[in-house]
């Protein structure tokens, strides 16, 4: 009875952990994509030229939906997770240990 038990429970938790690589691999998913369409929107109210740092965010009152969006670098999704909904990526990346770093601004070191 002992090896029985051992074996279905031993099944149960496979199960449980192809389920919880759905929820990661999908949860990421939905974060490349609003970050994709975050950087979109960023692009449309910043066309060309002398552009400031993609902070990952969306402008208040801009929710068109781009049908032309480019994918997120590393460095565009790590300033996005930064303001994306916490659960959201806590679902992504329950330990963290795979979320992209976001980079600090460089210090403007000021000349004499």
């Amino acid at each position: 009875m002992r090896p029985f038990l051992a074996a279905t429970f031993a099944l149960a938790c496979t199960g449980a952990l192809a389920a919880d690589d759905a929820d990661i691999a999908k949860a990421r998913s939905e974060l490349r994509a609003g970050c994709a369409q975050s950087y979109a929107s960023f692009l449309a109210n910043h066309p060309a030229g002398n552009t400031p740092e993609f902070r990952g965010e969306r402008y208040p009152g801009d929710n068109q939906l781009y049908s032309d969006v480019q994918p997120c670098t590393d460095e565009q999704l790590a300033a996005y997770l930064d303001k994306a909904d916490p659960a959201l990526v806590m679902r992504a990346y329950p330990s963290a240990a795979g979320r992209p770093k976001a980079k600090k601004p460089a210090a403007k070191t000021a000349k004499a």
